[in-house]
């Protein structure tokens, strides 16, 4: 009974760090985008290519946890025509068993002027279930984001943490420079820098491939203090996230892409 009680225990560290992943970024990387914040508008536009996928396999302290994605589609809303961007994190059937996890992210942007218009968190992990929105509004002087229960005013060219991953996909990344962006999320402003620390080659399937890897200043959430986070992104015109490496407190996660396509099956 005490074996049982410790492999449930275990179960849901792993479940908890598959939800964080997602959160932070995994969904990757997405990571830059949860709870870190990356900075302001600068020369270069966000990389967002329609029809791209990103698949990643989750794995903590070693063992397979679970899967996420991030896929970016054009589409017409009730708000315009738009990129949208989802990530999604799932708990494999057997970290389900005890602790079953499925959170979603969902991204807006503006298909013309690439700015956030809307972003929506669902979270399901175990018995937590959390669901926000909100909608973004511009302007010269700065913007406000509409929540369910309230309006903030923020920076001009404030994000959604999602689509702050695109924005640095979108930069000019050199060795030894920072990014800097403001975003928002759950009902505050930050401003942090997300480092690009070295340049290194790693194995990615049965290539060896050209990699900068990025480290995002965190302020809150569960990488705070205890944490770290870095991500290795192709040192190409794309730079897609293609391995993300953190140790929290509760243990230490990888998630590393398996598989990428994108509309025309490339």
């Amino acid at each position: 009974m005490a074996k049982m009680r410790m492999k449930m225990r275990a179960a849901r560290k792993i479940a908890r760090a598959v939800g964080m992943a997602a959160i932070l970024g995994i969904a990757v990387y997405i990571l830059v985008v949860a709870r870190a914040s990356i900075g302001n508008a600068g020369e270069y536009a966000p990389l967002l290519i329609e029809g791209e996928r990103l698949d990643f396999e989750i794995t903590y302290g070693g063992i397979p946890a679970g899967n996420a994605s991030l896929e970016v589609k054009g589409m017409e809303t009730p708000r315009g025509e738009v990129l949208r961007i989802t990530s999604r994190a799932q708990s494999n059937d057997v970290i389900s068993v005890f602790f079953r996890v499925d959170d979603r992210l969902i991204a807006e942007v503006d298909a013309s002027t690439l700015e956030s218009k809307y972003f929506e968190k669902r979270l399901r992990e175990g018995p937590f279930e959390k669901d926000e929105w909100a909608a973004y509004g511009h302007g010269e002087s700065g913007g406000v984001v509409r929540t369910k229960n309230r309006e903030y005013a923020v920076d001009p060219g404030t994000r959604d943490i999602l689509s702050a991953l695109y924005y640095v996909r979108g930069q000019d990344l050199k060795v030894g420079e920072e990014v800097m962006v403001n975003t928002f999320e759950g009902g505050k402003n930050y401003a942090a820098r997300v480092k690009v620390l070295r340049s290194e080659i790693i194995s990615v399937g049965d290539d060896d491939v050209d990699c900068l890897v990025i480290e995002p200043e965190i302020k809150e959430g569960a990488f705070a203090k205890t944490g770290r986070l870095q991500i290795w992104i192709t040192d190409d015109d794309l730079k897609v996230p293609v391995l993300m490496k953190s140790k929290v407190a509760i243990g230490s996660f990888v998630a590393k892409l398996v598989r990428s396509s994108h509309e025309e099956g490339v």
